[in-house]
């Protein structure tokens, strides 16, 4: 997900993240996402929005020559048996 830098600090992103979740609930069991580890900002919205994380997939993204880990996270919709 990606929001325009003069959009940030609105409440845009969280409410995006709302209504994903919201919709999603009616026919997924649970929703995964990556998200790289220095986006500070992304992670805690992530997490305010109750995801959590699983894991973490070192190297998982190449921008030109530097490399980013990424965080996996997930929301469950539907209690795990």
């Amino acid at each position: 997900m990606f929001v325009l830098p003069e959009a940030r600090g609105t409440g845009l992103a969280a409410a995006l993240v709302a209504r994903v979740i919201e919709h999603a609930a009616s026919s997924v069991e649970e929703i995964r996402l990556t998200v790289v580890t220095t986006n500070a900002a992304a992670v805690r919205l992530y997490a305010r929005a109750g995801f959590t994380q699983f894991g973490l997939e070192r190297r998982a993204l190449k921008v030109g020559d530097q490399y980013y880990d990424e965080l996996l996270m997930t929301f469950p919709l539907r209690p795990l048996v």
